[in-house]
Formats: C-alpha cells, structure tokens, sequence
C-alpha cells in the first residue's frame, strides 16, 4: 500500500463496510449493482486523479461487472415480466376457450333442445293432420253415405210413386169397365125388353089375324 493511496483506501472504508453489508443481497439486488457501480466509479476516479492504474483497473472492472450484472438482472426482470404476461395470455386464452367450450356445449343442449322441441311439435302436428285426416275422411263417408240413402229413398219414392200411379191407372181402367160392362148390361136389358115388347106386338098382330 502506497501513502499516496493510502488516504483514499482510508476513505473508501465506509463504502467497503456497506458492501459487506449488503454482501447477503443478491448481487443482481438494486442496492448491490448501485453501490458497486458507485464504489467502482470511485475507484476509477481515484486511480486516474492519484495515478494508480491498478485501483482504476479494479474499479472499471467493478463498474462492468456491476453493469452486466444489472443487464442480468435487467433481462431476468424482462424474462420474468414476459413470462408473467405469456402464462397471463396463456391464462386468458385458457378462460377464453373454456367459455368457449361452455358456449359451444350450451348452444349444442340448445340445439338438442330445439330439436326435441322440433320434434315433439311435428309429432303433435303429425297426430292433428292423422286425427284432421281421420275425421275429414269420416265426414266424407257419412256424406257420401248420407247421399246414397237419400238416393234410394229418392228411388223408393219414385217407385212408389210409379206404383201407386199404376195403381190408380189400373183403378181408373177397372172402373171404366165397370162402367162399360154396366152400359152394356143396361143396353142388353132394354134390348131385351124392346125385344119382348116386339113380340108381344107380333103375336097380338098374329091373333088379330087369326081372328080376322
């Protein structure tokens, strides 16, 4: 030790007592990479101004390694800072696809759903339309059985109208002949009796003359 640096080195034993404090820190820690940086800019500066090249070597060597170091730290913050965000990211895409996968088996039970629905309402449909049809088919028959017993009601009326017409016809006819046969008796009676009457006269004729 030289007594030209033997002030400083006096000096700077604050400074060396607090990095030995802060030796339980971790070296990439805030307070370690700013006071090394600050130990070493002494040193730089103390051995350039007192012309001892080994404490200003010592002292870039101190400020490189603390910036490195602080570098280090700098990009395991960002690494950290990255992954946090990514398993954030990653996280989120996790919700998101699980609300997803929940929407898309909602709207499948949904879809079931309305099928079933679907289904259930063409059957009911189905069931009106064959009881519709059931009864439209029933209607139709009774009509169309309705029709033919009026046709042959319309055919008994007409026969028996044809009948009862015969009927009286034939009424009509017997009564005329009837009538003729009563003529003819009446007229066969008066023959005979303008017959009796003749010879009732021919035979008074004939005993006048015979008298005569």
């Amino acid at each position: 030790m030289s007594l030209k640096t033997l002030p400083y080195k006096l000096a700077r034993l604050p400074l060396a007592t607090l990095d030995r404090g802060l030796s339980r820190l971790p070296e990439t820690s805030l307070p370690r990479t700013t006071l090394d940086k600050a130990i070493g800019s002494a040193d730089v500066f103390a051995g350039s101004l007192l012309g001892d090249q080994e404490i200003a070597d010592r002292g870039a060597e101190r400020i490189e390694r603390a910036e490195k170091l602080a570098e280090s730290a700098h990009l395991k913050h960002e690494a950290k800072d990255r992954r946090r965000k990514a398993e954030k990211v990653n996280e989120a895409a996790r919700e998101e696809a699980a609300e997803k996968r929940q929407k898309a088996a909602a709207n499948v039970k949904d879809g079931l759903d309305q099928a079933k629905e679907v289904e259930t309402e063409a059957k009911k449909q189905a069931a009106a339309n064959a009881t519709k049809t059931k009864a439209a088919r029933k209607a139709a028959a009774d009509k169309k059985a309705e029709e033919r017993q009026k046709t042959v009601e319309q055919r008994k009326k007409r026969v028996a109208s044809q009948a009862e017409a015969k009927k009286k016809a034939a009424r009509q006819q017997a009564s005329s002949e009837l009538k003729d046969a009563k003529e003819s008796s009446q007229s066969a009676a008066e023959a005979k009796a303008d017959a009796e009457v003749l010879s009732e006269l021919q035979d008074a004729k004939k005993d006048e003359r015979q008298q005569d």
